[in-house]
């Protein structure tokens, strides 16, 4: 079977690159435009779907992997060039949050307010472990959301509210929040709340990353790094917290080859948590680094 038949003309598909050279795909299925890297795990069990559903038998490795070779390669010379995004995105004076909702919609959010979407301008892809939001509601307050933080004052909200405002503008800088506390004042579930508000996920905090690799690998993934158990970090690990917090490049040995590199770029919002002993306190404090 080609690897046409396996893109039927009933399911829309348009290949396209970002600018690192990866190759991704727009389907257009039961009318949701989804956006799939075309080496991604998910694409390659579609195909195989796609391929049972036509021939009602297995397509073999050998036909799956010409036909994404095939793709790719459509994608790369022929395809249009892209940048795709991770739960949050700018485009033309609008922020765009995706909702990782099966039906593809994302908030459209601009100096008239905001409104859900469908097939917004902007490109979207779902990592594993990526949550749904819940459809926005109008109206309501800011202030609802205080009585689900367990912080000791009204300035320790304000310094949230500001960070959680910061976390949904696209490409930073942002503010490092610390939050810290003696132990059991819901430091942690400080965090989880704060990360599920904006990107929830379900790993929704991670244990402190033990190399640079790892943590550009979380970052690759997550809009939020929520960050547990911050009491002490090497001085590397420091630098790469502040330079992923106000947006730099890396460049890490791609694996099996000794002269190629990876380079990723990004700037992420980071929620961390740090115990301290000190006098009972009522909940832990939050601080903007």
């Amino acid at each position: 079977m080609s690897a046409d038949m396996l893109v039927p003309n009933a399911v829309s598909a348009e290949f396209f690159h970002t600018d690192a050279g990866t190759a991704f795909v727009d389907l257009l299925i039961n009318g949701n435009r989804e956006t799939w890297s075309i080496r991604s795990k998910r694409f390659r069990t579609w195909l195989r779907r796609r391929h049972y559903e036509i021939t009602r038998t297995a397509a073999s490795a050998a036909a799956i992997n010409s036909a994404l070779d095939l793709f790719e390669a459509q994608a790369q010379f022929e395809g249009p060039e892209r940048a795709v995004h991770v739960r949050i995105a700018e485009h033309a004076g609008h922020i765009y949050l995706d909702l990782a909702d099966e039906c593809w919609r994302a908030v459209e959010i601009g100096p008239d307010g905001w409104r859900v979407i469908g097939s917004p301008p902007v490109r979207f892809r779902r990592a594993a472990g990526m949550l749904p939001l819940p459809m926005p509601q109008a109206g309501g307050s800011i202030e609802e959301l205080a009585s689900f933080l367990n912080l000791p004052s009204r300035n320790d909200f304000v310094l949230v509210v500001v960070w959680l405002l910061a976390t949904l503008r696209a490409g930073g800088p942002y503010p490092v929040l610390a939050i810290s506390g003696e132990q059991g004042s819901a430091k942690t579930v400080l965090s989880k709340l704060l990360k599920a508000l904006v990107d929830p996920n379900v790993a929704p905090v991670r244990s402190l990353a033990r190399e640079e690799r790892d943590l550009v690998i979380a970052a690759n993934n997550s809009h939020v790094l929520a960050f547990d158990n911050l009491s002490g970090l090497s001085y590397g690990l420091s630098d790469a917290f502040c330079r992923l917090a106000t947006g730099a490049s890396f460049g890490l040995r791609q694996l099996y080859t000794d002269a190629d590199e990876v380079l990723f770029q990004a700037a992420r919002p980071i929620p961390g948590t740090a115990t301290h002993r000190r006098p009972s306190a009522t909940g832990g404090e939050a601080t903007l680094a």
